[in-house]
Order: structure tokens, then C-alpha cells, then sequence
């Protein structure tokens, strides 16, 4: 029996010809075909992502972007992970019906 190396690139002498390994690939393929795919094609992949994941653009200050790049840069994550943190806690912690957007009803800046 042959014992072959991690850095042996030759098959050994009594394989046969290279016509034999290329079976030999098929016949491992058709074993191991991997699951099936969830999308049809890339394009309904990307559908399905922008369903569930609704996006949401807006302006501010430079500042107020400045600010949020500097706590992305200081965390190690990106500038779209520290403001769905920022949403998050918001919508959790804060009675926005109740108290307003500026604090209390009816004060508007």
C-alpha cells in the first residue's frame, strides 16, 4: 500500500489512469452533495433580506455623525451596529407616546 505525504501531488502508481480519479471525484460528489438551497437564485435571496430587514436613511449634524464614527471606531463595530444599539435602547427604555420626542407633551424643540 501506498503512503502518501501531505506534500505528495503524485497518486500512487496503481490507481490507474487519471481518467479513474476523475470517477473517483464524481462518485465523491454525488455523495456529498451539501444541503439544498433555501433560494432559487441569488436574486430571490436578496428579495427575501430586504423583507426581513427593513432600511432606514437619514441626515444629522456632522457632529452627531462624527460622535457615532468615534464610538463605532472605539467599540470595533460598525456605525449601523451602534445606532440600531442606540434605537434599541430608546425604544426600551423611554415612553415615547406618553413623554414625547423633546421630554414632555407638547414642548416641540
Amino acid at each position: 500500500m501506498h503512503q502518501t505525504s501531505l506534500l505528495d501531488c503524485v497518486p500512487p502508481a496503481d490507481s490507474g489512469s487519471i481518467g479513474s480519479l476523475a470517477a473517483l471525484v464524481e462518485s465523491v460528489r454525488e455523495v456529498r452533495s451539501g444541503r439544498r438551497p433555501i433560494h432559487a437564485d441569488a436574486a430571490a435571496r436578496v428579495r427575501a433580506h430586504r423583507a426581513a430587514k427593513a432600511r432606514i436613511d437619514f441626515t444629522d449634524d456632522p457632529k452627531i455623525k462624527a460622535t457615532i464614527a468615534g464610538i463605532a471606531d472605539e467599540l470595533g463595530c460598525s456605525e449601523a451596529d451602534v445606532l440600531r444599539s442606540f434605537t434599541r435602547f430608546a425604544l426600551t427604555n423611554r415612553n415615547w407616546k406618553q413623554v414625547g420626542l423633546y421630554g414632555s407633551k407638547g414642548l416641540s424643540s
